[in-house]
């Protein structure tokens, strides 16, 4: 046997000489190259934590969000004590949207490794998106020294503040955002953003177009005005806006399912169906387009469709006692009348317990926030 073959044949069957190889092959991008040499590690040493873990992270860099879940949590259970996996786990759930499931894994990784400046945050985002104001404050407090010149993290900071009765945190981290971005396109953002939250279209209005004016092409400024404009019922204007946002960020998916609500509600079904089907390619994990897309079918009487999209809608939202009432209906229609009763059932005792989480609609300053950060 020629030297290059024996060589060939070791690499083959040596763990160690495969991980070299996988961890080269993810550096230069090559994610199918390394998905295969960490298999191949895999199936030569089952018990490598690290291989799962890199697995994990070529199937996040891929948005396998749910493939790298697996690998990671396998690494878990091979390797409980290293910190880097559940902060991992964290981020797969984060980048799905599933802020409520990366709570834990985000908790368990500042536990492990309390300064991590990264874990604190992102747990701080995932209490402010799941409406838990008095954590994100609290938890993102202590990252003032090293965070106070990022204004995504003083704008959250101060919605947080403010929704938790602490009228002294929330201005300063205000005052802070009028010091350091006083005028920029960028602190406009923002301020408009707080005034969204706020349900004053108005004044968001005026500064999203000061945004726009001083940077046309500034991230996310042409989402917002198209949000705040539907808010408003101005269905062209909005409408302008959301496609000029599609253009610039044609992978980011509330901009399709607002002109999904948008030709709902102007009764263009098939334009309506169309946006939140894009949406749903780019997201699948945002509740209202499935549930659009229900609503669509249940006035078409398409039921046997209408079923499946709530199904999805269950699957990403339990709690909402909207999904059940919806899903009651069309079972009723569809003839299921005992499957009908245990979803009014469930529809009543949510509402009973103000549980409803379809109700309280994504608002645009938390999913956009939410991209902002996964990128940081």
């Amino acid at each position: 046997m020629s030297a290059s073959v024996q060589n060939s044949a070791n690499t083959t069957a040596d763990p160690a000489s495969l991980f070299r190889q996988g961890m080269q092959a993810m550096q230069s991008g090559q994610l199918g190259a390394a998905e295969e040499d960490f298999r191949r590690v895999i199936a030569l040493d089952p018990k490598s934590s690290a291989a799962h873990v890199n697995l994990g992270v070529a199937y996040m860099r891929e948005r396998r969000w749910d493939d790298a879940l697996v690998e990671l949590h396998q690494a878990e259970l091979l390797a409980p004590n290293v910190p880097g996996i559940p902060l991992n786990i964290g981020l797969a759930h984060y980048r799905k949207n599933d802020f409520e499931g990366a709570i834990g894994p985000f908790s368990e990784a500042l536990q492990r490794a309390p300064d991590s400046l990264q874990a604190r945050y992102l747990l701080g985002l995932c209490y402010f998106f799941t409406n838990k104001y008095k954590e994100a404050s609290d938890t993102l407090t202590p990252l003032w020294e090293q965070e106070s010149t990022n204004l995504n993290f003083l704008y959250v900071l101060s919605i947080a503040a403010s929704k938790s009765s602490n009228p002294l945190l929330q201005k300063k981290a205000f005052d802070q955002m009028l010091a350091i971005g006083q005028n920029t396109p960028e602190f406009h953002l923002y301020v408009g953003k707080a005034w969204l939250a706020e349900d004053n279209t108005e004044k968001a209005l005026e500064e999203f177009r000061a945004a726009a004016a001083a940077r046309s092409d500034l991230p996310l400024v042409h989402y917002f005005l198209g949000r705040t404009y539907l808010e408003q019922h101005a269905y062209p204007q909005a409408e302008t806006e959301l496609q000029k946002d599609a253009a610039l960020e044609p992978d980011f998916a509330y901009d399709y399912e607002d002109l999904g609500i948008l030709y709902a509600q102007l009764h263009q079904p098939e334009k309506a169906e169309h946006s939140f089907r894009q949406a749903i390619e780019h997201n699948s994990a945002l509740v209202n387009s499935y549930f659009g897309l229900a609503k669509l079918y249940r006035d078409a009487a398409r039921y046997s469709e209408e079923l499946e999209m709530l199904d999805h809608a269950e699957a990403l939202a339990p709690q909402s006692a909207s999904v059940h009432y919806a899903r009651g209906k069309v079972l009723t229609r569809l003839g299921q009348s005992a499957k009908a009763h245990q979803e009014f059932d469930k529809a009543a005792h949510l509402l009973k317990s103000f549980n409803d989480r379809l109700q309280q609609d994504p608002s645009g300053d938390r999913s956009a926030d939410a991209q902002d950060a996964a990128q940081q």
